[in-house]
């Protein structure tokens, strides 16, 4: 499957599937609704490193979890009728159709392996992670611009047809392992007053990177009816290339782990909780909280994650940039570039001088590929013993326009009303952003079993531009209290005992 990663494969089978196949909650939070809750054990160090203290566990292990996420401004899909929703033409026509207008999307696969997160003394937890993860995005790419690459020729394109971008257009893709060792403690403990910290250390390898960028393209797309063709005329602009470590067209299981680019990145959060009936919580008067169970009234959260970068040797046989040029009586024909390979590109290129005129000192032999830094803010309030509702921000501290080939998140807020025990949890997540709008989804937690959506509820009941799905299985031992309750007992029965 991964060697068909070739230059269509790129636009076809990944652009298109990434935008709606993929509409898997791109542009909600990972693994939404599920990770505002208390019981998450070791995965919640992903959420904000610092909720790995006073955990609900004394020890927690993840076997595996996957969330699968991405969404776009253009397709839709109705859960109901499945097989429409998800038809290859359908999804092209929507997505750089005519009238498409511009496209912009996400994907990203997010895989927690084995880790393991336990308790050193009373205040302080460690946690050992292991994750791979794959994003790509794509930026105000022309529809029309696409659909006359992808398919060639089209009668019904609506031709001639004029590009002046006033954004860059950009596709990006990015593959990574990470491996962290986290530690959070409590900082504060004063009666109604907690505060936690933590930071996770992570190792990063990079799998592979690949990159096109279009700046300032200004053209006319023409139809040749004789030639039943389209042609550039008029154009001008610049596109670069880059692409570091694994070959997406001759993409191999190996590759997965050949880790020849490397980095290190940093998570860093805190979490304040307010406790106004702390009493009830404690082990009698003098003794330590009860570990067991959620204090809080109100909890509030903030963390950086994602800081750091990959360096990625730059592969220069297959990376460069061209200033465009198409003038007078002029014809370049997009059908010359249906059947080249994105790897190839640069080799296309060059061979045509009059069209694409390379860039001095274009490319470096080395380049950082950031992370997809994130600022997470979340605000949960305790209404009544089980029940909850968290308001979260997602706040995307990356930008795509000087270094095209970061990926990037995109900015959301989610609400999500809960209700949960150590054993069950049931999540309702409502999440709006600027690209999909509205969103409403569904999380269940039974024992080890977790699973959801951040958009199901949506594609079920009309139709949405976004999709998610997780799922995963963790499992670990709750804090026991059974000292602490004997000495309460205790306490209860001596002053009896001296009144007599």
């Amino acid at each position: 499957m991964f060697k068909q990663l070739n230059g269509q494969f790129l636009l076809r089978k990944t652009i298109v599937p990434v935008l709606v196949c993929s509409s898997l909650s791109g542009f909600a939070q990972d693994y939404t609704g599920y990770r505002t809750g208390n019981y998450t054990g070791v995965n919640s160090v992903f959420f904000n490193p610092a909720n790995i203290a006073d955990s609900r566990y004394r020890w927690d292990v993840n076997l595996i979890s996957v969330n699968a996420l991405g969404g776009n401004n253009q397709a839709s899909f109705k859960l109901k009728n499945l097989s429409e929703s998800f038809n290859a033409d359908s999804l092209e026509n929507q997505l750089y159709g005519k009238n498409a207008g511009t496209t912009s999307g996400l994907m990203s696969v997010n895989v927690l392996g084995p880790s393991f997160l336990f308790n050193i003394g009373k205040k302080t937890a460690i946690a050992i992670t292991t994750r791979s993860r794959v994003m790509a995005n794509v930026e105000e790419v022309d529809g029309t611009l696409m659909q006359q690459i992808i398919d060639g020729y089209t009668s019904d394109a609506g031709l001639p047809y004029t590009i002046t971008a006033a954004k860059n257009m950009r596709v990006n893709m990015n593959a990574w392992a990470e491996f962290g060792a986290s530690v959070g403690r409590v900082l504060i403990d004063k009666e109604k007053h907690f505060l936690k910290g933590g930071i996770t250390l992570k190792y990063l390898a990079g799998v592979g990177n690949a990159y096109v960028q279009i700046k300032n393209l200004s053209t006319t797309i023409n139809e040749d009816a004789i030639e039943e063709k389209a042609y550039l005329s008029n154009t001008t602009g610049r596109i670069g290339m880059g692409f570091g470590g694994a070959r997406f067209d001759d993409f191999e299981a190996d590759d997965l782990t050949s880790f020849d680019s490397k980095g290190f990145g940093t998570d860093i959060g805190f979490v304040y909780e307010f406790r106004p009936d702390h009493q009830k919580y404690r082990n009698g008067e003098n003794y330590d909280w009860r570990r067991d169970e959620n204090k809080y009234k109100l909890r509030v959260g903030v963390a950086l994650l994602d800081i750091g970068a990959i360096k990625y040797k730059r592969d220069n046989t297959r990376s460069g940039a061209y200033d465009l040029g198409v003038t007078g009586p002029e014809r370049f024909y997009l059908s010359e570039l249906s059947d080249e390979e994105l790897d190839d590109y640069k080799q296309f290129f060059d061979s045509r001088p009059q069209y694409f005129t390379p860039v001095a000192g274009s490319t470096e032999d080395t380049y950082k590929v950031g992370l997809p830094t994130t600022l997470q803010v979340d605000v949960d309030y305790h209404l009544h013993r089980g029940f909850y509702i968290s308001a979260a921000g997602q706040f995307s501290l990356v930008s795509s326009d000087s270094k095209p080939y970061n990926s990037q998140y995109q900015n959301a807020f989610t609400l999500t009303p809960r209700y949960e025990t150590s054993k069950f949890g049931c999540y309702l997540p409502l999440n709006y952003n600027g690209l999909t709008k509205l969103n409403a989804g569904l999380s269940l937690r039974l024992g080890p079993l977790f699973v959801g959506s951040g958009s199901v509820l949506t594609a079920l009941l009309g139709e949405s531009k976004q999709a998610d799905v997780h799922v995963g299985i963790r499992f670990g031992v709750l804090h026991k209290n059974k000292a602490g309750k004997a000495k309460v007992a205790k306490e209860k029965k001596e002053p009896a005992e001296t009144n007599q």
